[in-house]
């Protein structure tokens, strides 16, 4: 089976880009994303230039904290070594607030996530304006603790997305200085559809363990081994995020209509897929028909965060 180098590095591609911030890492995992609430800095987190104002009717319903909820205590070091699946598999919400040990990408897009196109998350590659070489590339290990008043709050898994939003929306704006705004343009996007043969898979299993999953930052476990990627626990807006990324399809919206999490794995391509398109591509785009999905073409929103400014985080 024809695996390429850039299946065994896909696992950390994903990990680092799609931070996809598509919800918060497991807490509610597959979930559609929700609008991020105003903290920190209003003006600027979460502004939206008037001549590209999202409509009301695409807009997605915002849940907003009840407070300007802020983490307690934050360390943030510079990781000096290669990051490691070892690394990114420690990363998500625990008991008692946040940790993580990938570039600070993933704090972005968990952060913020598009209000209109129903994407889960920002795509990197396109979507986000203004991206730095280090934010994507430097490792930090962050450990980002909440006051205990905020413990019994944090316990709740629909709470904690939206706290943990608020939170990582402060943690930036104070640390690295960041200041954003949107932007909603009208283009031809792909489209993630059901093909006629109908879905060939099945929701996911709760209560499963996944040994050696890793958290993706969207909502969902990724397993990788020799037979591909296994995702467990997944939304249909997750997938489409996934491709964006890993397929190279431009922005890639959900229109399946299917609301549930599920479970799916896309296995190397049995041949090198030749010039032009990588395996990982070629695995994804493949994987499709597998699965009873295919990829369709409309015209559709897509929205963009742009970045105005950031800084490298202070330390401590």
């Amino acid at each position: 089976m024809y695996a390429g180098a850039g299946f065994e590095t896909g696992y950390l591609m994903i990990g680092k880009i799609l931070a996809v911030g598509f919800v918060c890492a497991g807490a509610a995992m597959g979930q559609t994303a929700t609008a991020p609430a105003a903290v920190g800095t209003p003006a600027v987190a979460n502004s939206v230039p008037t001549s590209t104002a999202i409509p009301a009717p695409t807009a997605t319903a915002a849940a907003s904290p009840s407070r300007a909820y802020a983490f307690d205590v934050t360390s943030i070091r510079q990781i000096k070594v290669p990051l490691t699946r070892a690394m990114a598999a420690q990363d998500g919400p625990t008991p008692d607030g946040y940790r993580s040990h990938m570039p600070l990408l993933l704090l972005l897009t968990m952060a913020y996530v598009p209000q209109v196109g129903g994407a889960a998350s920002y795509n990197p590659q396109d979507q986000i304006k203004g991206l730095p070489d280090w934010l994507l590339s430097d490792g930090y290990d962050v450990d980002a603790r909440i006051a205990d008043e905020d413990r019994a709050e944090w316990q709740k898994p629909e709470s904690q997305k939206v706290m943990l939003r608020a939170m990582l929306q402060a943690l930036l704006a104070d640390r690295c200085k960041l200041a954003v705004h949107r932007e909603v343009k009208e283009t031809q996007v792909a489209t993630l559809v059901v093909a006629k043969s109908g879905a060939k898979f099945k929701e996911t299993d709760p209560t499963a363990e996944h040994s050696g999953g890793q958290k993706m930052p969207f909502g969902g476990v990724m397993v990788l081994n020799k037979d591909g990627m296994h995702f467990y626990g997944a939304s249909m807006a997750s997938l489409a995020s996934i491709l964006s990324v890993m397929a190279n399809q431009g922005p890639v919206q959900d229109k399946t209509g299917l609301t549930g999490l599920y479970d799916f794995t896309f296995a190397p391509p049995a041949d090198d897929p030749g010039p032009g398109i990588s395996p990982l591509a070629a695995m994804f785009l493949s994987g499709l028909n597998g699965l009873g999905l295919k990829l369709g073409s409309e015209k559709g929103q897509v929205e963009t965060l742009v970045i105005d400014h950031i800084e490298r985080p202070s330390e401590n």
